[in-house]
Formats: structure tokens, C-alpha cells, sequence
């Protein structure tokens, strides 16, 4: 039996190590396989992540546009209102001289008024009332000019503040379109 199971052994071991090589042959072929997948796996993911980056590019340069937009409006309505203010202010000033003109105007023809009078007694009535109504006059002048500037300049601010509101309704809608 012993010379049996020594003559089969020799052949045996043959088999044994065909069908070991037969193993580690299909399992090579299976790795293989799996290594060809992950590949086609990374390079997918790879194509996706390109995607998602120039999507991504592409709306924050859009959002970079809009900005730059709002930010041109802002400055181009502040440059207007600055210039509007000097405008208002050197208007002031203008008005503020022929203010002080007609104050000068009235006193000097107050004062006329009151030497022309012969009448003491009336003559004084008179330019006590002439006095009177030339400072009323030139006070009420200067208010007038100033509530009239300060009319102007809330005017401008009104119209900057609209300007604005637009402005920054344009951006927004910009911003949610895209």
C-alpha cells in the first residue's frame, strides 16, 4: 500500500501545484479586474470634480461681475450727490450775498426814510416802523434762504438715496439670477 500511495504522490503533487498555479492565475484575473474598475472609477470622480470646479468658476465670476456693477453705480451716485452738495452750497453762498445786500438796502433806506421825514414825532414813528419791518425783512430773508438750502440739499440726499435703492436692487437681482 505504501508503494501505492509513493507511486500516486509524484503525480499528485503535479496536479496539486497545476491547480495551485490555476488559483493564483484566476485570482490574478480577478484583481486585475478590480484595478481596471477603480480605475474607471477615479477617472469618473476625476471628470465629475472638473465639472463641479468650472461650474463653480463660472458663477463666482458672474457674482464678481455683478459686484463690480453695483460697486460703478454706488461710486458714479455718490460722485453726483458730492457734486450736487457743491452746487447747493455755492448757490448758498450766492444767496447769503444778496441777502446781506438787501439787509444793507433796507437799513440805508430806512435811514433815508427817516431823515426825510419833517416831522419829528412822525418822523420817528415812522422809522421805528421802517426799522422794524427792515429787520423783519432781513431776518426773514435769511430764514428763507436757509430753509430753501436746506430744502435743496434734502432734495439731493432724496434723490441719492433713490439712486441707491435701485442700485442696490439691480445688484441683488443679479446676484439671484444667476
Amino acid at each position: 500500500m505504501l508503494k501505492l500511495i509513493d507511486g500516486f504522490m509524484p503525480g499528485l503533487w503535479k496536479w496539486v501545484a497545476l491547480g495551485l498555479a490555476v488559483l493564483v492565475l484566476l485570482q490574478q484575473l480577478r484583481v486585475d479586474g478590480l484595478r481596471v474598475e477603480v480605475s474607471r472609477l477615479e477617472t469618473s470622480h476625476a471628470k465629475a470634480g472638473q465639472e463641479l470646479a468650472q461650474k463653480s468658476q463660472a458663477a463666482t465670476e458672474i457674482k464678481a461681475a455683478a459686484l463690480l456693477d453695483h460697486s460703478g453705480n454706488t461710486q458714479d451716485n455718490i460722485y453726483e450727490y458730492t457734486q450736487t452738495i457743491q452746487r447747493l452750497e455755492a448757490g448758498r453762498a450766492a444767496d447769503a450775498g444778496r441777502i446781506a445786500g438787501l439787509q444793507h438796502s433796507l437799513r440805508a433806506a430806512a435811514t433815508q426814510h427817516a431823515q426825510a421825514a419833517g416831522d419829528a414825532a412822525a418822523c420817528r414813528n415812522l422809522a421805528d416802523q421802517h426799522q422794524r419791518l427792515a429787520e423783519l425783512a432781513g431776518r426773514s430773508a435769511g430764514v428763507v434762504g436757509g430753509l430753501v438750502g436746506l430744502v435743496e440739499r434734502r432734495d439731493a440726499q432724496v434723490t441719492l438715496l433713490q439712486r441707491q435703492v435701485i442700485t442696490e436692487r439691480q445688484a441683488v437681482d443679479q446676484l439671484l439670477q444667476k
